[in-house]
């Protein structure tokens, strides 16, 4: 069967299963190649079907939707020394295919031919994608061959256009600090600021440095300021304070059209961050980081949404390239370790942090990911160890320092120190300002507790109040009603509960509890079952089991003895 004939087969073949019918292929054909490629594409492995759509290529070189298949893997996964010679080769074939044209276009102003670049884009199909990307680079192609008039003319397209009015004046005035019109600039900086609000990073520190360059200095200083007021932590805007302060120069933010560029490609990369149902802010990140290697923020980005997808071994190669020096180390350390813990090398994960720990002997951070790593394992004791150590660095309880106790409440909620929990979560919910959180594990301990009911169920209907599609707190509302005994109220609750967190077996339990009080037994141990299959505590799989057989009378006197051989072993 000639390739573009299997293309037009498995068209319709999303996911693994169209892999696994020709599994038996070997991918070294050109055949089996194409289904390894696609079974990469669809399980986010860019990198491997690049690998494999160019074997499949061998048989049918100038199949354009190989071709642009393997164009468009190569160009996800950040792997430019094939992305480009494919993009010449799918340029040929579609002369106006936009990323191809794109991908030459940074290829041609990355070396400096500034002419070749414009005249990429505009052998592009015009389109949305073109008018932004297209017409920030070819104004940032005439950045780089000193024609002002020209990059003015190609932005000012964005005018009237409230979508792109922040990338408009932001980049009008990044260019006129590059082209060395300091009257413009400023101008354009004081608007970037206002579209902006003054939050965000970029702007604030490309506007920081500006005033610095000009002998702001205290204007930069209350740019960055009021931007930390805002935002709570930022490492970046903590960096250039402390250049400030140590009387250090700001360089520009970007210093050439080639700086300039990865800035846009980087902008709509983390505009699009937070869609994880697409590659493409992966795919803007690593053409950005193609201009610009040394791009830590882009990369860190990049990191993250690796996590999102669940990719944490790629989440763990893109924080390792960030280095020591860079105001994004200490972050990208911490991702790197919760990353290898959830690709279940735990060991490596602390050794991580215990060193970050050790290098940053000030920051609450690194013991913070530890808890939280010891937390996850259900190490209670270690987890309330490192939150402590945490609060005696952060010293006076401040209102950001809720999640500390917060955490450290649960520690002990779980270690049976119920007076020291109690303690620790209490003033989480004062430092909180009554975050949905704090109310609902407060209020959910009482009810466990058979204690303060009436304020326990009144703190977690605020809860759900503010987080009404949370479905842990829906649950807590659920079982205050069933401890109450209200169980046609708790299976209402408890029903939406599951609709909203269908994987977790406690919330599953408690329907299954509130449908046996009801008279539902049958749908009762339909539920005890289905939490069962869902991997719970050590503890509740044989009182589930107890429950099946036996009904939920002899599950709970399973469950009270069981607490009460765990106190007399303590």
């Amino acid at each position: 069967m000639a390739m573009a004939g299997l293309v037009a087969v498995l068209g319709g073949c999303a996911g693994t299963d169209g892999f696994s019918v020709f599994s038996k292929e070997k991918a070294e054909s050109p055949f089996g190649a194409y289904l390894a490629a696609r079974h990469a594409t669809n399980v986010n492995d860019s990198g491997k079907a690049a690998l494999f759509y160019e074997r499949a290529l061998s048989d049918q070189p100038d199949d354009p939707a190989i071709l642009e298949r393997a164009f468009m893997a190569a160009l996800t996964a950040g792997d430019m020394t094939r992305a480009v010679p494919l993009a010449r080769r799918l340029a040929v074939i579609d002369p106006d295919e936009r990323m191809a044209r794109l991908t030459l276009a940074l290829a041609a102003l990355r070396d400096g031919r500034f002419g070749d670049a414009s005249a990429e884009m505009d052998a592009a199909a015009p389109g949305p994608f073109t008018a932004l990307v297209g017409t920030l680079t070819h104004a940032w192609a005439a950045v780089g061959a000193g024609d002002k008039e020209r990059a003015l003319e190609k932005i000012s397209a964005f005018e009237g256009r409230a979508a792109f009015a922040l990338f408009r004046s932001y980049h009008e005035a990044l260019m006129l600090d590059v082209l060395g019109d300091r009257e413009g600039a400023a101008k354009a900086y004081k608007k970037s600021m206002e579209t902006s609000g003054g939050g965000s990073i970029r702007v604030v520190q490309a506007y920081a440095s500006f005033a610095a360059r000009e002998g702001r200095r205290d204007e930069a200083r209350s740019a960055l300021t009021s931007f930390l007021e805002m935002s709570g932590e930022h490492p970046l805007a903590e960096h250039e304070l402390k250049r400030l302060e140590a009387g250090e120069a700001l360089p520009p933010l970007v210093a050439n059209a080639r700086e300039g560029v990865a800035e846009a490609l980087y902008g709509l990369g983390s505009a699009l961050a937070g869609d994880t149902s697409s590659n493409l802010a992966e795919l803007y990140l690593n053409l950005a980081l193609f201009m610009r290697p040394d791009f830590d923020i882009a990369r860190s980005l990049l990191g993250g949404a690796y996590e999102a997808q669940k990719r944490w071994a790629d989440a763990v190669a893109a924080y390792d390239k960030i280095g020591k020096t860079s105001p994004l180390y200490l972050n990208a350390r911490i991702q790197t370790a919760m990353a290898l813990d959830k690709l279940d090398r735990n060991k490596e994960a602390v050794s991580v942090l215990q060193r970050v720990a050790r290098e940053n002997p000030d920051r609450i951070e690194p013991l913070v990911a530890l808890g939280d790593i010891h937390r996850t394992k259900e190490k209670y004791a270690e987890a309330a160890a490192e939150y402590e150590r945490a609060i005696a660095i952060a010293g006076e309880p401040t209102d950001r320092d809720w999640t500390l106790y917060y955490a450290r409440g649960i520690c002990f909620e779980r270690l049976g120190e119920w007076e020291k929990a109690e303690k620790d979560l209490k003033l989480a919910l004062e430092l909180s300002g009554e975050h949905p959180l704090v109310l609902n594990y407060l209020g959910y301990s009482w009810i466990e507790q058979h204690h303060r009911l009436d304020e326990a169920l009144a703190m977690i209907e605020k809860a759900v109040e503010r987080r009404p599609n949370d479905g842990f707190i829906v649950d807590s509302l659920g079982w205050a009603r069933y401890r109450l005994g209200e169980y046609d109220l708790a299976v209402k609750y408890l029903e939406r509960a599951v609709e909203l967190q269908p994987g977790d077996p406690t919330i599953n339990e408690h329907l299954g509890d509130a449908f046996w009080k009801v008279g539902r037994r049958i749908e009762a141990r339909y539920q005890w079952s289905h939490a069962l299959s869902l991997e719970p505590e050590a503890g509740r799989e044989k009182i589930l089991r107890t429950k099946l057989d036996f009904g939920l009378e002899a599950g709970e006197k399973a469950e009270q003895e069981a607490k009460a051989q765990s106190q007399a072993g303590s």
